[in-house]
């Protein structure tokens, strides 16, 4: 969605709307097909626990389109009170959240999503940007590991990962790191070069994209010892 994906927006901020209606296709499946128990809820309550899937979301997609994050947020809550099992209700109140510029509570929403979805990619993406936002390039970092440790060819938190480390390290850390990976694995050297220098110094997607390329197709080893590196781990 832009909702799951400013939520993955390069930058942090933007992507498409088509994002938000694929997610909730995946996420319409048993879990979240059936009305909620009303039991015991009143009325008005009951009204929106009865409201399916599909509205949510549809309705989710409308107020990003017309950026009124305040009632964006007003949704997602609504949504997660009878819904509080859907990751898509926290992530949407996330969403919001950071364009309203309250980084804690977007963390904390991104939390709960990544509580019942650990291996929600876009909420791990979203999540970084709200960190790096926030000053923690460290904990920005993590979370785009670890997204790209569940998803390898997910590129914008490759690219999001490439910028978190060129602000934490400075242009002298880079260097470091590109002089350890050089005498490890050339080919490891040659794509972060591309994506922490080349990439973020020249905004040009296609220098991104060819690294990508390469990165997405490291085995699981070459990938733990680009991030051994990366992170210091000895």
């Amino acid at each position: 969605m832009r909702i799951r994906g400013a939520v993955a927006g390069l930058h942090g901020r933007r992507l498409g709307g088509w994002v938000l209606a694929v997610l909730g296709i995946l996420a319409a499946g048993p879990l979240y097909a059936a009305a909620a128990q009303t039991f015991g809820i009143d009325d008005a309550r009951a009204a929106q626990a009865a409201r399916p899937h599909a509205e949510w979301v549809g309705e989710a997609q409308a107020l990003e389109r017309r950026r009124d994050w305040v009632g964006l947020l007003a949704w997602g809550r609504d949504w997660a009170a009878v819904h509080g099992r859907n990751p898509l209700a926290w992530f949407v109140q996330g969403r919001a959240l950071g364009e309203l510029g309250r980084l804690p509570e977007a963390i904390g929403a991104y939390r709960e999503a990544l509580g019942i979805d650990p291996t929600d990619v876009w909420a791990l993406n979203n999540l970084g940007n709200a960190e790096r936002d926030s000053g923690n390039l460290r904990g920005a970092m993590q979370a785009y590991r670890r997204a790209v440790e569940i998803d390898p060819g997910y590129v914008a938190a490759w690219h999001n990962l490439g910028l978190a480390f060129y602000l934490a390290q400075g242009e002298a850390g880079v260097t470091r790191a590109l002089q350890q990976l050089d005498a490890v694995d050339p080919k490891l050297a040659a794509v972060w070069r591309a994506l922490a220098i080349d990439y973020v110094l020249t905004r040009d997607g296609r220098v991104a994209q060819q690294a990508v390329q390469v990165l997405r197709g490291l085995t699981a080893v070459e990938r733990a010892r680009l991030f051994r590196i990366l992170f210091d781990e000895g």
